[in-house]
């Protein structure tokens, strides 16, 4: 009895499928919860290169997810006083942005490319003022924890 290599059976149980005789490629691809996390990694896009802004941001801060979530928090501040809130948080939270840094004509101007929505009070001496203030506030608001 000689056998038949044309032959091929399909069990179909439930879901869509779709037979293609003339396909010269089949893909099939199955995410579990275990896989869903690479799948997305591998699928997500590229982040972006850096621009000449971000990279003398990035001097001060070590990881560049840190840049990107401190970049997104400058882009909303409306006034000077929010500048100087994340400024603080900054300054808290990075190693290499310390107490005298952030007062610092050559840091502030680094935020300035950030700071798009602040109309006024956007002068070196005015934000100083206000990353003062906000460091102030800060150091007192950890000292009473």
């Amino acid at each position: 009895m000689e056998e038949d290599k044309n032959n091929i059976t399909f069990n179909i149980y439930g879901g869509s499928n779709q037979i293609l005789p003339n396909a010269t490629k089949a893909e099939q691809h199955f995410y579990g919860d275990q896989f869903a996390k690479e799948a997305l990694r591998k699928g997500a896009a590229a982040e972006p290169p850096l621009t000449d802004d971000e990279r003398r941001l990035l001097v001060y801060i070590e990881k560049e997810e840190s840049l990107r979530n401190y970049e997104a928090q400058l882009a909303v501040c409306e006034n000077a006083a929010d500048v100087g809130k994340v400024v603080a948080m900054m300054c808290e939270n990075e190693p290499l942005i310390t107490e005298e840094r952030i007062v610092k004509e050559e840091f502030i101007k680094t935020l300035l490319p950030f700071i798009n929505g602040v109309d006024k009070g956007r002068g070196i001496s005015n934000l100083r003022v206000q990353i003062n203030n906000a460091w102030s506030e800060r150091k007192r608001t950890l000292r009473n924890k």
